[in-house]
């Protein structure tokens, strides 16, 4: 049967939604491990001092992570199914899409009923910081909103996509259906990851915090400029990579190589990112971290090393795949004979 858009999109959500609750449980199970350690041993530098840990807090912790886990391979397992139209991954995404609506709504309404209480004023602030710490304050549970807002529009876009006539006939695998697509599975999924990030590029541009190119912190025009380019190219990546255009595979390609470029430069030098982050923290309002620990530096390069490596993975797909953005060659025409 045909995979359709919404389907291929639905699938890339679930997995996207899988990988980042699987990088929750990570780290948070990290930073327990890590604290509890740190500060029952007394080696935490520039902490105060503070009762030990409760006994059922690592066990806790231990459990949202199980949690965490468990939502990540449901997720997983259900994309895998939509990938393949089965019929039981169109009632477990109407499952999961209920859940995400009814959850979402509740985290959005309770997130606005924060967003218009007053704020409290910190003890010993000055007060020609007030305004601005507010202001950034309510900047972070406005975009905390608008996230969950997204989420309840997700879920309610499965409910009433996958209850559709023409949807439910694909995964009944009734006769009469288009045919297979031409274009490769993973094709779709880049495709669809392509116009996904073109969307997160979209949104960056007007939240008010500094981009950064290659190290360089950008701000004001700069970084709207940058991030609207890069909308544009993935926008049109993601659309040519659809319609099997051989531009589209190699405008993917050069998209991708300026990542892998990009991810060495920082691999080499990560006092780049820390960079970064302190002028993001900065913007915030926020103050300014301690010394990075040895084990900060590990993670950071662990993140830029995978990067590169699922760069090269795409680089490789899209190799892989060039025949398909073949055109077929068209049958010389026969001359007829004058006798």
């Amino acid at each position: 049967m045909k995979r359709t858009f919404g389907i291929i999109f639905s699938g890339v959500l679930l997995l996207l939604g899988a990988l980042f609750q699987l990088l929750l449980a990570f780290l948070m199970a990290f930073t327990g491990v890590f604290l509890h350690k740190q500060i029952a041993s007394g080696r935490l530098p520039n902490a105060p001092a503070s009762p030990p840990m409760p006994g059922w807090m690592p066990i806790f912790i231990y459990a949202i992570c199980a949690v965490f886990i468990a939502l990540a391979v449901w997720g997983i397992l259900t994309a895998i199914g939509l990938f393949r139209v089965r019929r039981w991954a169109r009632y477990s995404v109407l499952v999961i899409g209920g859940i995400l609506a009814l959850f979402s709504l509740v985290s959005l309404l309770l997130t606005l009923a924060m967003l218009l209480a007053p704020l409290p004023v910190a003890a010993g602030m000055n007060a020609s910081q007030v305004h601005s710490a507010q202001a950034v304050t309510r900047v972070v549970f406005g975009v905390i909103a608008f996230l969950h807002a997204i989420c309840c529009a997700i879920g309610v876009f499965w409910l009433v996509y996958f209850n559709k006539k023409r949807v439910r006939d694909i995964f009944a695998g009734l006769p009469g259906q288009a045919p297979e697509s031409p274009r490769p599975l993973l094709i779709s999924i880049l495709a669809v990851l392509s116009l996904i990030g073109a969307g997160s590029c979209l949104l960056m541009t007007f939240i008010p915090f500094p981009g950064a190119f290659f190290g360089l912190i950008l701000h004001g025009w700069e970084k709207a400029a940058l991030y609207l380019v890069y909308a544009a190219l993935m926008a049109a990546a993601g659309i040519g990579l659809w319609r099997l255009e051989e531009w589209g595979r190699r405008l993917a390609l050069f998209m991708q190589a300026l990542h892998l470029v990009q991810y060495v430069v920082y691999l080499v030098r990560p006092s780049l990112m820390l960079h970064v982050t302190a002028e993001i923290n900065q913007s915030m309002h926020l103050p300014q971290a301690q010394p990075k620990l040895p084990v900060q530096h590990m993670l950071l390069s662990l993140s830029f090393g995978f990067g590169i490596l699922f760069v090269i993975a795409i680089i490789a797909v899209l190799h892989h795949y060039r025949g398909a953005f073949a055109r077929p060659s068209q049958p010389p025409q026969i001359e007829p004979t004058v006798l």
